[in-house]
């Protein structure tokens, strides 16, 4: 399994046949006790299996380094993909309020009040041009020729404001 290595002795028992004296050099001489540990089989193994670690990482490295290229390009891709995301969103939200926009323009509510604004907007004109013609500001002709159309589209909105009121808008 992967983390575990070759066991390290917990105890050397050849060590148990040496004298007190041979101990000692061995101990006072550094190469002799590498040496030492270096024939063991158990340290060969366990050198054995560092370097096939080390080759393994070495391996690994560079696979990994040679991946690199694809994930800074898949990383780029994310990045302008995220971007696209961001720009419709943003898109989106501004269709989304024009559209609210528009629904509130033309709800009925708000055509019904417009309505009632421009029925006053006529009959506040036509009262204008009757006070115009009493107090002989403009003709006879004159006064036909616009007071006629201006009542008859006061009236028609009056008519269609009361119908929008009847219909409970």
């Amino acid at each position: 399994p992967a983390g575990t290595g070759p066991t390290v002795p917990q105890s050397f028992p050849e060590l148990y046949s040496l004298s007190t004296e041979e101990l000692e050099k061995l101990m006072d001489n550094d190469a002799a006790l590498v040496e030492y540990f270096e024939s063991r089989d158990d340290i060969k193994r366990l050198q054995e299996e560092r370097q096939k670690v080390v080759e393994r990482n070495e391996q690994l490295a560079t696979e990994n380094l040679s991946l690199k290229p694809q994930l800074e390009e898949k990383q780029q891709e994310l990045i302008d993909l995220y971007a696209e995301l961001e720009s419709k969103r943003n898109e989106l939200n501004d269709l989304q309020q024009q559209q609210q926009a528009l629904a509130d323009h033309y709800a009925p509510h708000n055509i019904l009040a417009r309505l009632k604004i421009a029925a006053s907007e006529v009959e506040d004109e036509t009262e204008a041009i009757a006070e115009n013609f009493l107090n002989g500001d403009i003709v006879i002709d004159e006064f036909l020729k616009t007071y006629i159309p201006k009542k008859t589209l006061c009236h028609s909105r009056r008519a269609k404001e009361e119908k929008m009121e009847r219909m409970g808008i």
